[in-house]
């Protein structure tokens, strides 16, 4: 697909930009190549965000903006991807027909068939109905093999969890993005680890509540252990934490801080 050019916007959370840096990681793999001008673009790819009304309101704007390329530029197909995706998948549908392919929050790991589908392997333009891709929200994307950094290089963030439970009355997200599920830690290091070996120097720890990690998968919080984990990792110097609930807070957790000289004294508290 080396014919094939990519024009990607990412909005919304760090979390989402994880996603939207795999993804990348996926297209490239496929040899599609990058730009960072639209008018040149065959492909573009929109990573939204609905959490709260502005955002809901950039999303659909930008998509509309993006739309017009297929007209007075090169693009050829556009594609959207992520929470107002999955919440607006039909809406999308029916009033924005300029829109090729949309993928759900658990489903961005198809972006590669997507642009098979779409382009053919060789970037020749396959006649295809509109796609749709959308998995159960209870599963875990696999893991992509390759990240592109969008961060500049030095820190990235690295998602150690997806979805949530508390389902608070004035959040969206469980139902955007599914039930808590931990990410195994052995792919998490494994992730870190090939972050340090391409110059990350600091992590920055996002999911939806970061706190309640392992949980799930270990049956107790779990954070503490990652973060000792982590501080092992050569060419990591700082590791930062966001998104601890206060009340999800623990002794061990404090003292992992506290024990662990990479882990910055902050907390970013939802």
């Amino acid at each position: 697909m080396e014919k094939i050019k990519l024009f990607c916007v990412s909005l919304g959370c760090d979390k989402n930009l994880v996603d939207t840096e795999k993804m990348l990681g996926i297209a490239g793999g496929l040899g599609v190549s990058f730009t960072d001008d639209e008018t040149e673009a065959d492909a573009i790819l929109i990573n939204t965000c609905c959490f709260i009304g502005d955002a809901k309101e950039e999303s659909v704007n930008t998509i509309l903006d993006m739309a017009r390329y297929k007209e007075e530029g090169k693009c050829r197909a556009l594609i959207v991807a992520g929470c107002l995706a999955q919440r607006y998948k039909q809406e999308i549908i029916d009033e924005i027909p300029e829109v090729d392919a949309i993928l759900g929050t658990t489903s961005y790991e198809e972006i590669g068939n997507v642009l098979t589908r779409l382009f053919g392997e060789n970037g020749e333009e396959k006649k295809a109905e509109h796609i749709s891709c959308f998995h159960d929200l209870k599963e875990l994307p696999t893991q992509a093999e390759k990240r592109v950094m969008t961060t500049g290089g030095h820190y990235a963030f690295l998602k150690i969890a997806e979805g949530c439970d508390k389902r608070c009355t004035y959040c969206i997200i469980p139902y955007l993005r599914g039930p808590y599920r931990s990410v195994p830690m052995e792919q998490l290091l494994a992730e870190a680890r090939e972050l340090a070996d391409n110059g990350v120097r600091e992590l920055i720890l996002v999911a939806q509540e970061t706190t309640l990690y392992g949980k799930d998968l270990y049956g107790e919080k779990s954070l503490p252990k990652l973060l000792h984990e982590l501080a092992q990792i050569p060419g990591i110097y700082w590791i930062r934490i966001q998104y601890c609930y206060p009340e999800e807070i623990t002794d061990e957790l404090i003292q992992a801080i506290k024990s662990e000289e990479k882990v910055c004294h902050h907390l970013d508290i939802p």
